[in-house]
């Protein structure tokens, strides 16, 4: 079973990403975290279709794809406003 990310992780990746090189985030050991680092640090959506966790998935395609729409299925409030207020 999948463990789920805790979102602060997320936000220190999704705030970040723009100074990653794809090469680093082999190193990280988490899945999700993982695809979602090369997703952002490559540009690739495909990436963001390996993430598990439902609410990281989105905010990954809709970072990635610049897509807001992603954002309205994000089932945590906060979240799913930090994602509005980013992806343009």
């Amino acid at each position: 079973m999948m463990k789920k990310i805790p979102f602060f992780l997320v936000f220190i990746f999704f705030g970040s990403y723009a100074f990653a090189n794809s090469s680093n985030c082999y190193s990280i050991q988490n899945q999700d975290l993982k695809n979602f680092c090369l997703a952002n640090a490559g540009g690739q959506k495909s990436y963001c279709y390996s993430i598990g966790e439902s609410d990281t998935k989105n905010l990954c395609l809709a970072q990635v794809g610049s897509q807001k729409s992603y954002c309205y299925s994000i089932r945590s409030q906060d979240v799913k406003n930090q994602c509005l207020a980013i992806v343009k």
